[in-house]
């Protein structure tokens, strides 16, 4: 089946063409596009066309030099906020917002919308990494809502310091929500933010792996009148 662009998709889905572009949109506003750029410009450079693998090998040493740089930040906004050096709360909530964002639409953008803007085939570096790294996100949604409930501790009944924030964090992402710490005001948006992009996160990763298992092949054969 023919790749749908531009208007052919809108003609195709009001719906689908809409959240396209809210999340191409997200992506031209990324971070990562400073270090790796789209992959869709990747796929169609001058040095994938003559050395595919050495192209893609170099673009994948920097994209993972820059999910590791964030998690160095991300435990460095903790420290900080934890230690209450007198900076603003609205510094790590920003840039840990920031990442949340752009963790998401990377993963819809990889696994929903690459594909429909180009009529050529989209190529991962290698689909056991992507898994991993995959994985690796998930850690990150954990800790930056972790860092973004830090820096509302007072709207957490029952949560007293940092740790307590992380906890909370890993219980509403994994919809386990035992009641013992409360999410009150504002913080009751941020819980429910994170409770639909894990959702929707475990969904994205789940269809990776069900896209990279072997086939299953019946030793049986049967025939139709079996």
């Amino acid at each position: 089946m023919r790749r749908l662009l531009g208007k052919q998709l809108r003609d195709y889905s009001i719906i689908t063409w809409f959240f396209e572009r809210v999340f191409w949109l997200l992506h031209q506003l990324s971070p990562s596009r400073m270090v790796g750029g789209s992959r869709l410009a990747h796929v169609n450079s001058e040095a994938f066309r003559e050395n595919p693998k050495q192209a893609t090998a170099l673009r994948s040493r920097r994209k993972e030099a820059y999910i590791l740089t964030w998690f160095a930040i991300e435990l460095l906004l903790l420290l900080v906020t934890e230690l209450e050096v007198g900076w603003p709360l609205w510094i790590p909530r920003v840039l840990a917002t920031i990442r949340i964002l752009d963790i998401f639409q990377s993963s819809v953008n990889l696994s929903v919308f690459d594909q429909l803007r180009t009529e050529e085939r989209v190529v991962i570096s290698s689909a056991v990494r992507t898994l991993v790294l995959s994985f690796l996100n998930y850690l990150e949604l954990l800790i930056c809502f972790g860092i973004v409930y830090v820096t509302m501790l007072s709207k957490l009944a029952g949560a007293e310091s940092w740790m307590d924030a992380i906890y909370f964090s890993v219980v509403t992402q994994l919809t386990i929500g035992y009641g013992d710490i409360r999410p009150l005001g504002e913080a009751r948006f941020v819980a429910a933010m994170q409770g639909l992009i894990a959702v929707a996160f475990t969904i994205l990763i789940l269809g990776r792996i069900v896209s990279v298992l072997p086939k299953i092949e019946s030793v049986m054969k049967h025939s139709p009148d079996e």
